[in-house]
């Protein structure tokens, strides 16, 4: 039987292992492999390719086996943006970082990076964000700019022979209907290989299957208006979801999808 060796895992913070415990991180204990996860809350499928794709390159530039290494892909929002900036120093103030709560904002994946990738939201407070979603943003462009690296991400995928799994995070990846219909989506839409994916329509989803909006966390929110903090519900899956989720949705699908591979029984001591 064979077994993988390696796992690499990207999305926004329902995949950022950094400050919680999120799936590829039960993922990774389950099977007690080798790891690299690049997730980054509120980064968006752009980044989410990139990173991707640069570290299974290292991976096989380094010799690895592509039969041993395991990709597992959550996409965020498509509407969040990102553009990169050769020169940090010079191009944006040193301020940015500490903008809308953002632990780690510009982001860089490639060694001895002189630059960076800026993250942009629309509800930003951020300069660079009001300048683009007052001006540049569209929504049916993004749902284009999604599908292309879905795209871009599975075919590199398998020309390179890696198993892979993808979801989304949330329905917002997809079921915006009005923009989801536009020719220009519709005909890449028919080109994504589905059998790759997990078996819901997104993590979000498949949560509030088994909870209801008061077993998720809530966060202080400033009311616009009063300026007052209000509490507010939390969409972030907890991290006994995160564990649910792994043991009961991405094992038994990875077991399903590659019988020639061993996979790891959850226990729920992980």
């Amino acid at each position: 039987m064979k077994h993988f060796k390696y796992l690499v895992t990207s999305g926004c913070s329902f995949s950022d292992v950094a400050t919680r415990d999120t799936w590829p991180a039960y993922l990774d204990t389950a099977y007690g492999i080798e790891y690299i996860h690049t997730g980054l809350a509120s980064q968006g499928n752009s980044l989410i390719a990139r990173k991707t794709i640069f570290a299974v390159q290292q991976l096989l530039n380094q010799g690895v086996n592509p039969d041993e290494i395991l990709v597992g892909i959550m996409w965020s929002n498509p509407d969040r943006h990102d553009a990169y900036f050769s020169n940090l120093n010079d191009q944006l103030p040193a301020h940015v970082k500490y903008l809308d709560a953002m632990r780690v904002n510009p982001t860089a994946y490639v060694d001895d990076d002189p630059g960076g990738w800026l993250i942009m939201n629309p509800h930003w407070k951020q300069k660079t964000s009001n300048i683009y979603y007052s001006y540049l943003h569209d929504f049916v462009n993004h749902r284009i700019n999604t599908y292309e690296k879905i795209l871009w991400v599975q075919y590199y995928l398998k020309v390179s022979g890696i198993k892979y799994f993808m979801v989304p995070f949330t329905d917002k990846v997809f079921k915006n209907e009005e923009f989801q219909n536009n020719p220009n989506v519709q005909w890449m839409k028919t080109l994504v290989d589905w059998t790759q994916w997990l078996p819901v329509d997104s993590m979000h989803e498949w949560c509030y299957t088994h909870w209801t909006a008061e077993d998720f966390p809530t966060i202080d929110v400033q009311n616009s208006t009063t300026g007052k903090l209000v509490k507010q519900i939390d969409n972030h899956p907890t991290d006994f979801m995160h564990k649910r989720f792994t043991k009961e949705i991405i094992l038994p699908h990875i077991k399903n999808s590659f019988p020639d591979y061993f996979c790891p029984e959850f226990e729920d001591t992980v």
